[in-house]
Formats: structure tokens, C-alpha cells, sequence
């Protein structure tokens, strides 16, 4: 393998992972994880689903920025605001949960009332 092969795949590595080198607690077991890693060794959790948030409609993990979901085109910002009722964000995701939950749909932690 040449020189520019190997430069591609180190270049390809890295546009996966990012976030390599970065540690946060896991949301679902609080076990200390590199961002770059696939999944919590401890619990399994997918690192790329604790920055996404599931559709409620279709259960399609989307971007936690994502106004309307990329595969049935549920419009979050809508549901929130027709609701009229206080919405919660997750503070680990950014998931918008109902007043009711006592847990983030998204990426399972508890919420404290």
C-alpha cells in the first residue's frame, strides 16, 4: 500500500470518529467513555445514540438539532408546541419529553422531580 493509501484510510478513520479522544460519563450507567469508542463497555449504550433523539411516531433515531424526522417527516417543533403542556429537555441528549415521563425515551436517563 502506498503512502496516499494509507493517508486515505487514516483520513477515513478519523471522519468516523470525531469525537475520538473526548470523555463523558455514559447517560444510561455513568461509566466514564471515550466518544470515539462504538458503544459503553459497561452497558452497551451506542455512543452515535446518545447524541440522537428516537421520533416518537416512527422510533427513527434522528439528529438532536433535526426539526422533522429524516425517514417519516414528524415535525418535532410542532409537537412540542401544540401540547400546551410544560415539556422537559434531557439534559444528557436534548431529547423534548412530555411533562409526564420519568425517564428520557431517548437514551434512558432518569429524570429527577
Amino acid at each position: 500500500m502506498g503512502c496516499m493509501g494509507l493517508l486515505d484510510l487514516v483520513r477515513d478513520a478519523l471522519k468516523k470518529r470525531p469525537l475520538a479522544g473526548i470523555k463523558e460519563k455514559c447517560p444510561k450507567c455513568g461509566t466514564q467513555i471515550d466518544l470515539g469508542m462504538e458503544k459503553c463497555p459497561k452497558c452497551g449504550t451506542y455512543v452515535d445514540l446518545m447524541f440522537s433523539m428516537k421520533c416518537p411516531q416512527c422510533k427513527t433515531q434522528n439528529k438532536l438539532d433535526a426539526k422533522r424526522c429524516v425517514k417519516c417527516g414528524h415535525d418535532f417543533e410542532v409537537q412540542v408546541a401544540s401540547s400546551g403542556k410544560q415539556v422537559y429537555v434531557c439534559p444528557i441528549c436534548g431529547y423534548k419529553a412530555d411533562y409526564f415521563m420519568l425517564s428520557c425515551p431517548s437514551c434512558g436517563v432518569k429524570f429527577v422531580s
